[in-house]
């Protein structure tokens, strides 16, 4: 009899444990879920870490970016990295995809600094997935050195571990609108007033030289860099390099896209001088000597620096010239 009682009161304490626990996870999804309709990124301190990312019972995955917003902490990534993860937790939050299994917060360092010791974190801005279940992974945790933080970017990590699918959306920029207009307005009143004198709209070549800046404007990024707002260039927190090239394929800095340019354009210059070098003017053929080892030099180096850059950007690539 007393073995019975005292399985009936072992189960009543089970049930009753497990209850509490149904009631607490209840509580706090419900919570998370108040927060996101009000913020869709949720600022997270270290009593809102304890409580809803450490402790258990959790059966959502939280995405939590580690930041140093302050200006004192001169952290030159943190404020574009924070806006593009801010508009994925945006995307996420007023889509068909969003549930209450997947959360979006954000740790500043000086609201979370217990937080940042605990996981051992020296630099910002760092991206960890907290799975439902068991610890973050060495995979949890975004590698933004190679892959960078735009938005794009980061909605791709979080499908490979979470399987959601997260449909970016960028507000409408009209900067790009108004200039083009602005040029537009402006074009259209030169040639209103210089209407009696339009023997430049005949001259090849500035008609050749706008043809090559459009084409280099499109093949060196500048069209990417519109679309997706990538930062000027990365600043390595652990050692304070500033980086002007991506190390991945998928990525590249507004800085990085302008060199590639000057490197096309001073290509299109060789290639330009070595066409125009037989059409030079000289008695022993000296000046046309001298144009074409111009151009074949200028051509030569920057097309090996050019393939180098891809050579760093695409891991494996087997080719170079001069430069590796």
């Amino acid at each position: 009899m007393k073995s019975i009682l005292l399985c009936f009161v072992i189960c009543l304490c089970t049930i009753s444990n497990i209850s509490t626990q149904q009631d607490a996870l209840a509580d706090k999804v419900r919570q998370l879920t108040e927060l996101s309709f009000k913020k869709p990124l949720i600022r997270i301190n270290t009593e809102r870490y304890n409580q809803y990312v450490k402790s258990g019972p959790r059966n959502y995955s939280i995405i939590l970016m580690f930041t140093a917003l302050s200006p004192q902490r001169q952290c030159g990534a943190c404020k574009p990295a924070h806006d593009e993860f801010q508009l994925v937790a945006q995307s996420y939050r007023y889509s068909d995809a969003f549930t209450n299994k997947l959360f979006f917060g954000m740790v500043d360092f000086d609201e979370g600094a217990e937080v940042f010791q605990q996981l051992k974190l020296n630099t910002a801005p760092v991206f960890i997935h907290f799975p439902a279940k068991g610890k973050p992974k060495k995979s949890d945790q975004m590698d933004i050195t190679r892959s960078g933080f735009a938005a794009e970017q980061l909605a791709k990590w979080i499908h490979d571990r979470s399987e959601i699918t997260i449909q970016i959306y960028r507000p409408p920029n009209y900067t790009a609108a108004i200039l083009g207009g602005s040029l537009l307005i402006a074009v259209a009143t030169l040639l209103y007033f210089k209407r009696n004198s339009l023997g430049f709209l005949f001259n090849t070549i500035i008609w050749g030289f706008f043809v090559i800046f459009c084409i280099l404007t499109c093949i060196s990024g500048q069209i990417w860099n519109m679309i997706r707002s990538p930062p000027f260039v990365h600043q390595n927190q652990q050692t304070g390099e500033t980086g002007l090239f991506s190390g991945s394929s998928g990525f590249q800095f507004v800085a990085e896209t302008y060199i590639v340019f000057l490197l096309y354009f001073g290509v299109s210059i060789g290639v330009i001088l070595l066409n125009e070098a037989p059409k030079v003017k000289s008695r022993k053929g000296k000046r046309q000597g001298i144009v074409a080892i111009l151009g074949i030099a200028i051509v030569v180096a920057l097309f090996s620096y050019l393939l180098s850059v891809f050579r760093a950007k695409y891991q494996g690539y087997p080719y170079s010239f001069l430069i590796k």
